[in-house]
C-alpha cells in the first residue's frame, strides 16, 4: 500500500541530486537539522537506539584492547630496555586507572543519552564545545590514519603470503619516506576495505565488535604458542639481562614515564566514551563491561606482545615491537606452506581488529565531532566517511617510524586531553551533581544556563590552559628542545599531571566564581528521571538561531525517517 507522501525510490531519488546544483545542494540537507545545534545524532538518542547492552560493553573494550597500540606499547617498553615485570604492572594500572575515567566519563552519557559534543556544552559552554570538539577531531584524524597504516602493513603480509613474488615489486618510494610500495598498496586496500563498515551507525556496529573478542586473542596466542615453541621457552631473561643496571630514581622515573605513555595510548578512548555509552540499553550497561574487561584484555594483550617479542629477540636476536615487523621476519626466515597459512591468518586478525579499533575510538568520534561542526550536513555516518578520506590523505607512517617518537606523540597529545576530561568530571560529578537541563543544551538563548559568556565558559578554559601548562615544556624538549630536569619530570607524569592539575584548578575556580543555575542544590542526577521521560514522548527544543521553534519528532516518527534514509 502506498501513500501520497511516500519518498520515491533511492535511484529516483539520485538521479534528481544530480539533476541541479541546486538539488545537489538539497539532497545533502538534513531534514531533522533544524539550527546550528541538532539534527539526528545530536538530539537525544530514541529509545530504539538504546540498543548496547552489558556484553556489548565488554566484548568493545575486550576487543579493542586487541590491537596493534596494545601489543606495540608493552614491547616497546622491552625494546626501550624495562623489565617484563615492570612492563606488565605499568600497563594493568594505568589501564585499570582508565577504565575508572572511563566509566565515570560515560555516565551523564548513559543516563541523557547524549554524546561527547553536546555533554561538552554543559561544562565548555554553547560555542566553546566546539574547541574541545575540534581538538577530539585533530586526534581521531591522526589517529585515523596511524590504524589505517597499521591496517595497510598487516594486508601487505596477507598478499605476501599469496604471492610469492610480492617482495620483488620494485620499491619508487624513497627510504626516507618510511614506508614502500608494498605497504602503500596495502594501504590502498585497507581505505576500500574499511568503506562499508562505515556506512553502519553507531547503535548497530556492537556486533563487529562481539566477532573482534574472539578472533583477535586467538590470532595473538598463536603468535605466542609459535614464537615459544620455535625457541624452546619465554627466554624472559634476555631482555632483563641486557640492560645496564640504572639507580633507583632513573628506574622510577622511568616507570611513571611509561605509565604516562599508555594513559597517552588510551587518552582518545577517555573522551571517545559518551558517544558510545549514550546507546546505552540501562544506566549501568556501561558500568560493568567497561570496568573489567579493559584492564585485563590490555594486560593480556600487552604480555602476548613481550613474551613473543622476547622469545623471537632469543631466537632472531632482534626485538620486533611491531607484530607487522614480526610477521615479515617470520616469512623472511621460512616461507613454507605452514608458515605463510598461520602468518595469513594472524595478518588477517591484526586488520580485522585494527579496522574494527580504527571505527570505534577513530571514525566514530571524529563523525560526532563534525555533526556538531556542521549538523545541516553532516550524520554519524557522513562524517565517518569524511574521517576516511582525511585519514587516508596525511601520513602516518613518520609517526610511527620509531619506538621512541611512537611513544613521544603518545604521551605529549595527552596533556590536552587530560585536562578536558577533568573538567567534564568535576563539572557532572561535583558541581552540578549530575543534574543537566536537555532544553539548554540546545539553545542559543542568553538566559540558558550553559550560555555563560557569550557561550564560554571562561572557568573551563582557565582550569584547560592550568592542566597542561605544567607539562608542556617537558613535551617542547621531547623534540629536541633542552630543559631542565624539573621540567622533563613534570613531563613524565604527562596525562596524570594535567588531569589532577585540571581537577583541581576547575573546582577552586568554580568555588570562587559560582556556575549559573541551581544544578548543584539539587540531588544527585535527581533530573535524570525527567529527562528520559522527555526523551521517550518526544524531544522538543526552542532555538534562536532562527527565530522560530524548533522540535525533532517523537520517538516513531524521527526513527522512521532514519530508517528511510538509510535505505
Amino acid at each position: 500500500m502506498t501513500t501520497s507522501n511516500a519518498r520515491p525510490p533511492r535511484l529516483q531519488r539520485l538521479k534528481h541530486a544530480f539533476s541541479s546544483p541546486s538539488a545537489f545542494h538539497q539532497a545533502l540537507i538534513l531534514k531533522s537539522s533544524t539550527s546550528i545545534l541538532i539534527n539526528e545524532d545530536l538530539a537525544p538518542s530514541p529509545p530504539s537506539r538504546h540498543t548496547w547492552t552489558v556484553w556489548s560493553f565488554f566484548a568493545y573494550w575486550w576487543s579493542e584492547s586487541w590491537n596493534v597500540s596494545t601489543w606495540s606499547v608493552g614491547a616497546s617498553f622491552i625494546a626501550l630496555g624495562a623489565t617484563i615485570r615492570d612492563a606488565l604492572l605499568v600497563v594493568f594500572f594505568a589501564n585499570l586507572l582508565s577504565a575508572a575515567v572511563i566509566v565515570l566519563n560515560g555516565r551523564a552519557a548513559a543516563r541523557y543519552h547524549i554524546g561527547y559534543p553536546v555533554i561538552s556544552r554543559s561544562s565548555f559552554g554553547i560555542r566553546g564545545a566546539y574547541f574541545v570538539v575540534v581538538l577530539r577531531s585533530i586526534l581521531g584524524i591522526i589517529w585515523g590514519g596511524v590504524q589505517l597504516y597499521f591496517e595497510g602493513q598487516f594486508i601487505s603480509v596477507c598478499l605476501r603470503c599469496i604471492f610469492p613474488g610480492w617482495e620483488r615489486i620494485p620499491n619508487v618510494i624513497p627510504e626516507s619516506q618510511h614506508i614502500t610500495t608494498q605497504v602503500m598498496v596495502g594501504f590502498f586496500f585497507a581505505f576500500l576495505f574499511t568503506i562499508p563498515f562505515l556506512f553502519i551507525h553507531t547503535s548497530k556496529i556492537q556486533h563487529l565488535f562481539s566477532v573482534k573478542s574472539v578472533i583477535m586473542p586467538l590470532a595473538g596466542l598463536g603468535i605466542v604458542i609459535w614464537a615459544t615453541t620455535e625457541n624452546g621457552g619465554v627466554s624472559s631473561g634476555v631482555f632483563e639481562n641486557s640492560g645496564t643496571s640504572t639507580s633507583t630514581s632513573v628506574l622510577a622515573w622511568g616507570i611513571i614515564s611509561q605509565f604516562s605513555a599508555v594513559m597517552g595510548a588510551n587518552s582518545a578512548l577517555l573522551v571517545t566514551v559518551p558517544d558510545l555509552a549514550r546507546y546505552s540499553k540501562t544506566k549501568n550497561a556501561q558500568l560493568w563491561g567497561q570496568l573489567i574487561s579493559l584492564p585485563i584484555g590490555q594486560t593480556l594483550c600487552a604480555s602476548f606482545g613481550i613474551i613473543a617479542t622476547s622469545a623471537v629477540r632469543n631466537l632472531y636476536g632482534e626485538a620486533y615491537w611491531n607484530p607487522y615487523d614480526l610477521l615479515n621476519r617470520i616469512l623472511d626466515e621460512s616461507y613454507s606452506s605452514k608458515a605463510r597459512a598461520g602468518v595469513f591468518f594472524a595478518s588477517a586478525s591484526f586488520a580485522f581488529a585494527t579496522l574494527g579499533t580504527s571505527i570505534a575510538c577513530n571514525f566514530i568520534p571524529f563523525a560526532a565531532d563534525v555533526t556538531c561542526l556542521l549538523p545541516k550536513y553532516i550524520n554519524i555516518i557522513r562524517g565517518q566517511l569524511l574521517c576516511l578520506v582525511i585519514a587516508f590523505a596525511i601520513v602516518p607512517w613518520r609517526i610511527v617510524a620509531t619506538a621512541n617518537g611512537f611513544l613521544n606523540f603518545l604521551g605529549g597529545y595527552s596533556i590536552f586531553q587530560g585536562p578536558v576530561v577533568a573538567v567534564m568530571l568535576i563539572d557532572y560529578l561535583i558541581l552540578r551533581r549530575g543534574n543537566l537541563s536537555l532544553t539548554d543544551l540546545f539553545t542559543l538563548s542568553s538566559e540558558g544556563r550553559y550560555y555563560f559568556f557569550h557561550g564560554f565558559n571562561v572557568r573551563a578554559f582557565a582550569a584547560f590552559v592550568i592542566g597542561f601548562l605544567l607539562p608542556l615544556p617537558g613535551f617542547a624538549a621531547s623534540f629536541g628542545h633542552n630543559i631542565n630536569i624539573a621540567a622533563t619530570h613534570m613531563y613524565s607524569l604527562g596525562w596524570v599531571l594535567s588531569f589532577l592539575m585540571g581537577c583541581l584548578s576547575y573546582y577552586i575556580i568554580c568555588l570562587l566564581f559560582k556556575l549559573p543555575g541551581d544544578d548543584g542544590k539539587q540531588s544527585f542526577e535527581s533530573q535524570v528521571q525527567s529527562a528520559e521521560q522527555i526523551i521517550i514522548e518526544g524531544f522538543h527544543v526552542e532555538t534562536e538561531s532562527h527565530g522560530s521553534a524548533a522540535s525533532i519528532e517523537s520517538d516513531q516518527i524521527k526513527e522512521r525517517e532514519v530508517v528511510e534514509k538509510m535505505a
